[in-house]
């Protein structure tokens, strides 16, 4: 058995070798980019800049009006850029174990390959589970809480989903300083893992914001429009 587990060990880095080159890593950063779009429209509704950017599609999303609308909205679009960078880390890993395709295997310090492909290191301990498909999991369920307290903002139970947020996003903290250390030992680093850290952690710092905000009145404040004077001059000239 043992044998059987090394050949195919031994087959899958053969493919590897074989396929390693710049173009397939080439496209795969560029989908990565693609999928990292809404995590960077989101950071950026979550600071001052919001207001600048959330300008022209006003008339479409009025709630995007108040920085607490922009912030709220941000937060479901890191939560959804994480969800959706997790899910292709899973489908990668299901890639190169199951059939020893390569996806973006590289000699350059940057290879998903060989961290996501990694024998050892691409479950989780005792659970066993590929780390792409517990972090689905987890941004699916930071997802529905955010969408939650979008959705009703003032409701009792926005105070626990964000308590969820914070809770799950923390505990993904020690997890992501484990994982980083098997990118040191593998002396590998993987683009999407890196994203979909960079996801957690943005998730945890606008969800104690938010949490903050709730206990004291800035929260109520927060809703109220702080309209750009161009959107102003506009309304004021219709």
């Amino acid at each position: 058995m043992e044998q059987r587990q090394h050949r195919s060990v031994r087959k899958r880095r053969r493919g590897r070798r074989k396929s390693r080159g710049g173009g397939g890593c080439v496209n795969a950063n560029l989908i990565l980019g693609l999928e990292s779009l809404p995590l960077l429209v989101g950071f950026l509704l979550t600071l001052p800049v919001g207001g600048r950017l959330a300008q022209p599609v006003l008339s479409i999303w009025p709630s995007l009006a108040s920085p607490r609308g922009r912030m709220t909205a941000g937060l479901v679009l890191i939560c959804l850029s994480g969800l959706i960078i997790s899910t292709h880390t899973f489908w990668i890993h299901e890639k190169i174990t199951g059939t020893a395709t390569s996806f973006c295997a590289s000699d350059s310090i940057f290879s998903c390959d060989d961290v996501i492909g990694h024998e050892t290191y691409a479950y989780a301990p005792i659970i066993g589970l590929p780390w792409g498909l517990l972090g689905m999991g987890v941004f699916a369920a930071l997802l529905f809480a955010a969408m939650t307290v979008q959705k009703e903002p003032d409701a009792r139970g926005r105070t626990r989903m964000l308590q969820m947020l914070m809770l799950f996003s923390g505990g993904g903290i020690p997890v992501i300083l484990l994982l980083i250390s098997y990118e040191i030992q593998i002396e590998k680093l993987c683009q999407y893992c890196t994203m979909a850290h960079l996801a957690n952690v943005l998730v945890l710092v606008t969800s104690v914001r938010m949490f903050r905000a709730t206990q004291s009145d800035a929260w109520v404040d927060m809703a109220r429009a702080d309209v750009t004077p161009r959107v102003q001059g506009r309304s004021e000239e219709a």
